[in-house]
């Protein structure tokens, strides 16, 4: 009980004693008056509520008729139960219309606390509303913005390709009678430039992505395994990979390839961070309903302006020949496809790191070569 509700029952109670002791020794008809008489109803009106004002009014009628016995018992001021009864009859009365004014007061009062209780949950709930809103559209125009990116790149990525593909098979042509050593090496310069820019095609052809994905139900952890001697490669000898994947198998349904991609797109960008070396962290574990993969690195990390954009597509802070901001713009987009979400989290000096959240999938009842 708190010590404030203690306080205001002792209050009340030492006045209906004090009351009591009163009416006991003098009798009703010495008392002063009703002003007196009400202050422990508004005590307990204020103090307690409604239950606690008629508990009040009923211990301070039994006070009243305590004071009526002893004007009998005295038998001055009031010689006659008649007498005695009348007298009664005005307190009584008074502190019954006391009572009900109070009583209408607090109803009122709890009615008002109830409606603006209710007022402020519904004002919260419509700033949850708003903000998912927000959200929601954020997302959209992400989208949007991602698709109308993606048909740009694969109509340009497609036409290109096609004049790569005629210079391909043209420099590939090495048994003509003016082939040279001279020529085979410019032949040679002219096919990996050549295969360098189909490479470039290739990705704005994964960005526009004209075919659906190809979902499959797999385990990431296992995949993560696979991976582990490519991101070793990429991160070099000064990184030290450190892994904590989870014993429990982590299915996820999506495209696999996909996956792969963006998980290579951030340790990409985690090498980037650290070009001195550092550590990169790779956790994975089961929460609920989803499989949390955790992506950290000691880099430089990211100012909160910059964090805040970083999946916007063609968004980076790296010179023109380190990245191009499409990265994480599609590992963003993979991970929304298959009903997930990306969060970063970076400090400047601290390092950078992702949670990649995916709904948790079933066991698969059928063989897959990817488990």
């Amino acid at each position: 009980m708190p010590l404030s509700r203690m306080f205001a029952i002792a209050l009340i109670s030492a006045s209906l004693a004090l009351l009591a002791i009163s009416h006991f020794r003098y009798g009703l008809a010495a008392q002063s008056g009703l002003l007196l008489s009400i202050l422990p109803l508004l005590f307990a009106g204020l103090l307690l509520g409604r239950h606690g004002l008629w508990i009040t009014a009923g211990a301070y009628l039994i006070v009243l008729v305590l004071g009526s016995w002893t004007d009998l018992q005295q038998g001055t001021a009031v010689p006659t139960l008649h007498d005695a009864i009348a007298n009664l009859l005005q307190p009584v009365m008074g502190c019954a219309i006391v009572g009900l004014i109070l009583d209408r007061l607090i109803l009122k009062s709890d009615i008002n606390r109830q409606r603006t209780h209710e007022l402020v949950q519904l004002c919260r709930q419509l700033e949850v509303e708003i903000r998912e809103k927000e959200q929601s559209q954020a997302q959209l125009t992400h989208s949007q913005r991602m698709d109308s990116l993606g048909k740009l790149a694969g109509n340009a990525a497609h036409d290109f390709n096609n004049v790569l593909s005629v210079i391909l098979g043209y420099a590939s042509q090495r048994d003509t009678p003016f082939s040279s050593e001279a020529a085979n090496e410019q032949l040679d310069r002219i096919v990996a430039a050549t295969r360098r820019g189909k490479q470039m095609t290739d990705k704005l052809l994964t960005l526009a992505r004209i075919d659906p994905p190809l979902r499959e139900t797999f385990d990431a952890n296992a995949s993560l395994r696979d991976l582990l001697p490519m991101i070793r490669s990429m991160l070099g000898r000064r990184v030290e990979v450190v892994t904590e994947l989870g014993g429990e198998r982590a299915w996820v349904h999506m495209d696999y390839m996909e996956f792969e991609a963006g998980v290579l797109n951030i340790v990409k960008n985690a090498a980037d961070a650290m070009p001195e070396g550092g550590g990169f962290r790779i956790a994975s574990e089961r929460v609920g309903e989803e499989v949390h993969l955790r992506f950290e690195d000691t880099g430089h990390g990211m100012p909160a302006d910059v964090a805040e954009r970083v999946f916007e597509p063609f968004f980076t802070t790296k010179p023109p020949s380190k990245g191009s901001g499409i990265g994480l713009a599609m590992v963003y987009r993979t991970i929304a496809e298959s009903g997930g979400r990306v969060e970063v989290r970076s400090d400047p000096g601290h390092g950078t790191g992702f949670l990649l959240r995916l709904p948790l999938r079933e066991f698969p009842q059928y063989d897959d070569t990817r488990l």
